[in-house]
């Protein structure tokens, strides 16, 4: 019995690693084709069409993929070129685009932190550009954007608990089964092995819909 434990848990740990790589490749191919069609659409002049591109290429965000920096470099390189142009309205398209892939890559921590705090000043600059042409009132309108931008990016305070609470409980249905659904035997309690799995699969399910509501 305990070999057979065993070996299904390695297998178990074998196909989810299987997969965690598959869903890494896919995402770092469409990443790199759609940082394509940014540059494609970039050099036709098409920027709306290349700020879109670039906007799913940093969303396609797999650690120390290539094509995730060369997105928000892009991104940065529009909206300050346009800036520069005297085009703020694509220079505001493209910073929303850098604050709207940091935020949707965002779960328990933020991997493109720089970005957002970057896309927040920018966005809060140009708006209180766009409101006021009166230096004192621009700066007063700058802080008012900044903070509201600042308070959208916070997780919310029940996705950060049920993300904790989620946890604790796939946790103890991992330790019940551990401990009580196999005995000193190896011989399996059904009966307590079924509650632990069910433990577990509640605290993943909820674990699941609290990153993706962070």
């Amino acid at each position: 019995m305990r070999a057979r434990l065993l070996r299904a848990l390695l297998l178990t740990g074998f196909f989810v690693v299987l997969a965690f790589g598959a869903l890494c490749a896919r995402a770092i191919v469409e990443g790199q084709a759609e940082l394509n069609a940014s540059d494609a659409a970039f050099d036709k002049g098409e920027l709306a069409g290349a700020i879109e591109h670039a906007r799913r290429s940093a969303t396609a965000y797999v650690p120390g993929a290539p094509h995730v920096q060369l997105a928000y470099e892009r991104l940065r390189a529009i909206a300050l070129g346009a800036e520069a142009a005297g085009q703020p309205v694509v220079a505001l398209a493209a910073w929303q685009a850098v604050r709207s892939a940091a935020l949707e890559t965002r779960h328990l921590s933020t991997p493109r932190a720089a970005e957002l705090s970057q896309a927040n000043q920018n966005l809060a600059r140009l708006e209180a550009v766009a409101r006021s042409g009166e230096a004192e009132e621009r700066s007063k309108q700058q802080q008012l954007a900044l903070k509201r931008l600042t308070a959208e990016t916070q997780p919310g305070a029940w996705s950060l608990l049920l993300l904790g609470a989620s946890f604790c409980l796939a946790l103890s249905g991992l330790g019940l089964f551990a401990w009580r659904g196999l005995a000193a035997s190896g011989r399996l309690d059904g009966r307590r092995a079924a509650w632990a799995i069910l433990l577990f699969a509640i605290g993943a399910a909820c674990w699941t819909l609290a990153v993706l509501r962070a």
